[in-house]
């Protein structure tokens, strides 16, 4: 039972640094360049910042020392 809940808070950690940055940007209202407008440079933009959150988050499991 003990890995199921190291599980869940993992998963919490990971949805805070991927969409965190982009609910709090959304919440201030930024106005977006017109490049970033463009359908696919959001996507990079998007699968960048996933990957770079994932990172840290995987560095933020660990240094908190959330292994099974």
């Amino acid at each position: 039972m003990l890995p199921f809940l190291y599980l869940i808070v993992d998963l919490i950690i990971v949805l805070a640094f991927v969409a965190g940055p982009w609910l709090l940007l959304t919440k201030i209202k930024v106005q977006w360049p017109d490049w970033l407008k463009d359908g696919i440079v959001g996507v990079i933009a998007f699968v960048l910042w996933t990957g770079i959150a994932l990172y840290l988050a995987t560095q933020t499991i660990l240094r908190l020392d959330l292994l099974p």
